[in-house]
């Protein structure tokens, strides 16, 4: 039974019968599971493997501290992960105090859809008794022994649990098979937007059957244990606020310190808080929705990018596209606001800059009101806003894999700061310096990250064609691609060097791997945000370990890995068993050749560019050419210790790149939401030259348009 003290605390004390309620305390108790300590309830977000759900929602205090993340999340035990934190506290992110309660619902909802038989059933369980963590001292998630043997406390963690366990009861039970990321500021894990988490789809509880709502149900179900304002106001805590960490310093004068401190509250919890200069609008009354449409298809079409905005299709793809093919797509102007549908949770707006046509899947938007439109694109762009269409956004399916597109009349109920025109002048103008620096900064370590490959392609093409002695004898071969090698190296086919094997699952309950091009073959959780979407894996291949697979659609892009464990890949690649002469891991190494890759790419056939495969045996009629295994092995180890130290290299720029667009996103961020005055900054004049190269062109397929995307393998 529960009732509420008025004596200790506040009015969100309350008091429990032991004898009447469900009281846990150590986690190998009987109900030791619902302790936030209890291991055996892994969670998996963002595709990242967490032990339990006391080290996601202390790595949620850290969204701008990334490596503090993987510290805690990286323990073996609850315990160490929470130990892992206290001495980063002082820098949790500044919001704590408001928003843990509201993380700790999140987590335990994330608990019970990726463990929904287990945590569930524990759950139901309990039945209708008050559910309390007993604590020797913590009086806010448990509550302490009374000396009438009582327990007293807020128990938030216990009210939160009942709070779950009625919804699970109830109509929305549901619901709770999909649990979408927190609708507020910084929702980050390892820099990235925490993404929308679901049950497995033929998750059940045993025994139990949840209720379907009728049209006699007039209102849902209540918790047992109302408690609005644990999540609707700040949560009460004895500590002071934290501040929040320190911004980077830029130069300012008084004024513009003075400002700094002068915030108002924002209409959204989510948004933050706002320099009082600014107005906060919905933004329908800032952007209203044109459709204007072509009957001649004769305008120029224009694509969207991620990095360049709007510019003509011509200049990204050689595709002839016809007027008639254009009809009815929609009008831009000069200055209107372009949104892809369904790439707004990427941050896919732009603003054209000349007139022209866009796909009628777009929504085209004319200001409404004086305005630097470039100011929303940032703003839009930023991990906040992008949390939000993400949110918003409805259909079919989920992320990249299903069909979800943000509405214009959801878009427009969504809240948007509005600082003066000239302020948002000003702030673009900061950003295009700072990022063209940025941009330059980064295309110099890719080009040496470029220049690293070049000389690991040296090494190894040496030494896979030609062998480690540089004196050994060579002999024509009657290939023109390989004119000769060393003499006392076989010439083969390949089909004489690797066997396919066609073995399916059955059951589809193998590990799933996917090739990329960066890791090779991998776990598919290992390197995807969000899980696998075949809805059956019956048919998918089997690979063991010591064998190779292949991308028949990338072969000519040299997509191929080794297998180090037994799991199944997608049934449109090919699975090789190596001869016994030969080892995987040097065929492996020889297939990405430029040589071979050029080789697979003149004989991959298909209907167009993009879906060219390469099939078993024309691949088996290649040349190829073969050391004995001992020299294969020698060559591989070679291979690897002349090139560690360039890989090495490379990680380290590859982080520092990283490091850099984090630092970027988090001051873009700050500048647009007000939290850094940029007014009284002096712009740096940008340097001369152009940032954009090769590398940046080949970055643009990242986040691109829909139907760019369509023929795309779900794996890269």
């Amino acid at each position: 039974m529960t009732s509420t003290s008025s004596a200790p605390h506040n009015n969100q004390t309350r008091v429990y019968d032991r004898e009447t309620s469900v009281v846990f305390l150590k986690t190998k108790e009987r109900f030791g599971g619902l302790s936030n300590m209890a291991a055996g309830f892994p969670l998996r977000v963002n595709g990242v493997r967490i032990k339990t759900s006391e080290a996601l929602y202390q790595a949620c205090r850290f969204p701008h501290m990334p490596e503090v993340q993987q510290l805690i999340i990286g323990e073996n035990s609850p315990m160490t992960a929470k130990m892992r934190s206290k001495p980063y506290r002082r820098v949790s992110r500044h919001d704590w105090d408001f928003v843990r309660v509201k993380i700790m619902r999140w987590s335990l909802r994330v608990k019970l859809a990726q463990n929904w038989r287990e945590f569930g059933r524990l759950l139901l369980s309990t039945g209708d008794r008050p559910i309390v963590e007993q604590s020797r001292k913590d009086d806010f998630w448990g509550a302490k022994v009374a000396d009438d043997g009582t327990l007293v406390g807020m128990n938030v963690l216990g009210r939160l649990l009942m709070e779950l366990r009625e919804q699970l009861k109830g109509d929305e039970a549901e619901s709770l098979r999909f649990i979408e990321p927190l609708a507020i500021s910084e929702f980050l894990l390892f820099g990235q937007p925490i993404e929308a988490v679901q049950a497995a789809p033929n998750a059940e509880i045993p025994g139990w059957t949840p209720r379907r709502p009728s049209q006699a149900d007039t209102a849902p179900t209540q918790p047992r244990d109302p408690q609005p304002s644990l999540f609707e106001q700040p949560m009460i805590s004895n500590a002071e606020p934290v501040s929040a960490p320190s911004l980077p310093t830029l130069a300012r004068d008084d004024d513009s310190q003075k400002h700094l401190s002068d915030y108002h509250p924002a209409v959204r919890d989510w948004l933050g808080d706002l320099p009082s200069r600014w107005d906060v609008l919905r933004s329908k009354y800032l952007f209203r929705e044109i459709d204007d449409r072509t009957d001649t298809g004769t305008e120029t079409l224009l694509s969207m990018r991620q990095a360049h905005g709007l510019i003509p299709h011509a200049k990204v793809s050689t595709k002839p596209v016809t007027p008639e093919e254009l009809k009815g797509y929609k009008r831009v102007r000069t200055g209107q606001m372009v949104l892809n549908r369904m790439q707004a949770s990427n941050g896919m707006f732009a603003v054209a800059r000349e007139d022209g046509l866009v796909s009628p899947d777009y929504a085209v938007f004319q200001p409404l009101r004086p305005m630097e439109p470039d100011y929303f694109v940032d703003l839009f762009k930023t991990t906040i806003y992008r949390a939000k269409f993400r949110q918003e956004s409805k259909g079919l399916g989920t992320g990249m894999s299903g069909f979800l597109r943000l509405y214009s009349d959801r878009f427009g109920a969504i809240h948007v700061p509005q600082p003066p025109e000239e302020e948002q002048r000003k702030i673009v103008q900061f950003i295009r310096s700072f990022d063209h620096r940025v941009r330059r900064l980064i295309r110099n370590k890719r080009r040496l990250i470029g220049l690293l490959n070049e000389q690991k392609q040296a090494i190894i093409n040496r030494a896979i064609t030609r062998g480690l002695n540089p004196e050994a004898p060579m002999k024509p071969t009657g290939i023109d691609w390989m004119p000769e090698v060393p003499a006392h190296w076989a010439i083969k086919r390949i089909k004489n060097v690797v066997r396919e094997r066609d073995a399916r699952s059955g059951t589809g309950t193998h590990e799933l791997l996917s090739l990329t091009r960066k890791h090779g073959l991998v776990r598919h959780s290992d390197v995807a945000s969000r899980p696998a979407s075949a809805s059956d894996f019956t048919n998918y291949k089997v690979c063991l370990p010591g064998e190779i697979v292949m991308n028949r659609m990338q072969a000519w892009s040299g997509m191929f890995g080794l297998a180090s464990e037994e799991g199944m890949v997608s049934p449109d690649y090919a699975v090789f068993a190596p001869a016994g002469d030969c080892e995987a891991a040097y065929l492996v190494t020889l297939f990405k050749t430029p040589i071979f890759v050029h080789q697979f790419a003149m004989r991959s056939q298909g209907i167009g560019d993009g879906f060219n495969r390469l099939y078993t045996p024309t691949m088996g009629g290649i040349p190829i050419v073969v050391p004995a295994i001992s020299e294969q092995r020698e060559i591989l180890k070679h291979i690897e210790a002349e090139t560690r130290e360039l890989s090495q290299l490379q990680v380290r720029f590859e982080s520092e790149i990283s490091l850099i667009q984090e630092y970027r996103n988090r001051l873009i961020a700050d500048v647009v939401t007000g939290k850094l005055d940029v007014r009284q900054i002096e712009i740096a004049a940008p340097a001369d030259g152009p940032i954009a190269d090769e590398d940046d062109a080949l970055e643009e397929l990242d986040g691109d348009d829909a139907e760019v995307m369509e023929g795309a393998d779900a794996d890269d």
